[in-house]
């Protein structure tokens, strides 16, 4: 195990994690011959034998922490882009394996990187994508670097709790922790994390010209101060609750972002031949996103190939944390165009003359987002969602009463499966979707492949499940089409 602890510990202490790795390691090498992911299971045994073996294998390196409700593993996967394109060697949880025992995992994987690098210059970067609920336990044993913080919004109200429970766990994280931390200014209940951090805080935001002026009705939570419980004043707003508030009464408002961003119109030329979503291999046409953004007085623009404002936020999240790990402004942002988006997350792959789009959605925003998203891409040929209920998704699927199902109506038939498919039937039928539009089964596949058939040639279709859903789906489409692995960085 020479290189791979860069503290100092007792014989004891290494033959204990020795062990552990050497058990993980040979877990690993079975669960994967026998067609498993393996992304936590190593790591939960590796832990049961040294309870601190994920401190021990980050002590003394670089480690980007990113957690938040909505973005993280597009963020995650953004910024290992950016940093392996400057050159610099990253460890990353491609699967999404984001507890203990998922970190613990990839590390285990990458022990060969852990060993190569040293202090330094070309140094290896650990870049974890980080569940919001265990979060404060994750940082104080990995004690970050640089933490982002990308969104709230509400999500698994069974497991997380109201906005406000979710943030005071990240909070406890922050205050265990002494890396820099990076904040959305247009979310209030993030950039409430600064107060009394202040010093070690930076901030990524919307250009506020690229706003929507006025308060939005959307803006249902997050509504009250978190400092005073006053009525937020919006000058202007982007999404959700997402915008330019104040508070009339204790004077908390939107912090001057470090780093602003605004999507770059394209001109009906240039926009008239792209593709509605990014790629995988078999690789269709990439739908490129330009983006202007401004940071400390430099302007510039710069290509992200992972389309929707939502990316583009987390791509901004991104951008500060490697400008902020020492990365130049101008060099990180060309390298945006390197990105691609994450399994089930905008991912794209051909089925003969067609396209299928899988767009991960678990919660009423991100719901939102990927019906704008659907209903005005130009290349829209049928629809499927999937609503499970499952611990990772969390058991109550009430959220979806609070999608806007009647503003973006999708047309056609729309195929419904999963555990609670009848709860999302009845939630279309009541938004308008007549009883013949909607088509409900047990069986994935076969609806999969009833939808394929209805869309026609050179056109999409869309796919939108919640997290175990799409991991069903796609581990199937895996199958049939070759896709990547799920757990490998490039997939």
């Amino acid at each position: 195990m020479a290189g791979v602890f860069r503290a100092k510990y007792s014989l004891i202490e290494r033959a204990r994690a020795s062990l552990a790795i050497q058990t993980g390691r040979a877990l690993t090498f079975l669960l994967r011959r026998l067609g498993r992911g393996a992304t936590s299971l190593p790591g939960k045994v590796a832990l049961s034998i040294d309870p601190r073996l994920l401190s021990r294998l980050t002590a003394g390196r670089t480690v980007y922490l990113v957690t938040g409700t909505n973005g993280k593993t597009t963020t995650v996967r953004i910024l290992c882009a950016v940093l392996e394109a400057l050159g610099t060697p990253v460890i990353t949880n491609p699967s999404g394996a984001n507890l203990d025992s998922g970190l613990t995992t990839t590390l285990i994987d990458h022990l060969p990187l852990l060993r190569r690098k040293t202090v330094g210059e070309g140094d290896v970067a650990i870049v974890f994508e980080i569940d919001e609920a265990f979060f404060a336990k994750c940082a104080r044993s990995l004690q970050p670097t640089i933490c982002v913080v990308t969104n709230f919004f509400r999500d698994q109200l069974d497991r997380y709790g109201e906005l406000a429970h979710t943030r005071d766990l990240i909070a406890r994280g922050l205050d265990d922790s002494d890396g820099h931390v990076i904040l959305c200014a247009d979310d209030s209940l993030c950039a409430s994390l600064a107060q009394g951090r202040e010093a070690r805080c930076s901030f990524f935001g919307l250009d506020l010209f690229a706003m929507h002026k006025g308060a939005s009705g959307a803006v249902t939570e997050s509504a009250y101060c978190t400092f005073c419980g006053t009525r937020y004043d919006y000058q202007a707003h982007a999404y959700g609750h997402l915008g330019d508030f104040a508070c009339s009464h204790c004077g908390f408002k939107r912090p001057e972002p470090t780093l602003t961003f605004a999507p770059v119109v394209a001109s009906p030329e240039s926009s008239a031949s792209a593709s509605a979503c990014s790629s995988t291999s078999p690789q269709p046409s990439v739908e490129t996103q330009l983006l202007d953004f401004n940071f400390a007085g430099s302007r510039l623009q710069a290509e992200l190939a992972i389309p929707g404002l939502h990316n583009a936020y987390n791509a901004s999240a991104a951008l500060l944390a490697a400008i902020t790990g020492g990365q130049s402004f101008a060099e990180a942002a060309g390298m945006l165009e390197k990105a691609r988006a994450a399994f089930g997350r905008m991912e794209r792959f051909k089925v003969g003359t067609r396209e299928v789009c899988l767009i991960l959605v678990k919660n009423p925003v991100g719901m939102d987002r990927a019906l704008d998203f659907v209903s005005q891409a130009k290349d829209y040929g049928a629809a499927m969602l999937l609503l499970n209920a499952n611990d990772p998704d969390g058991r109550d699927v009430s959220w979806i009463w609070d999608v806007d199902f009647e503003r973006t109506l999708l047309p056609g038939q729309l195929a419904i499966s999963g555990i609670r498919a009848a709860d999302l039937a009845l939630r279309l039928h009541y938004a308008g979707k007549q009883t013949h539009d909607l088509i409900t089964g047990d069986d994935m596949m076969a609806l999969f492949d009833r939808q394929l058939a209805l869309c026609p040639p050179n056109h999409c279709l869309y796919i939108l499940p919640n997290y175990t859903a799409m991991l069903d789906l796609r581990a199937q489409l895996a199958k049939r089409y070759n896709l990547r692995a799920f757990w490998r960085k490039g997939g």
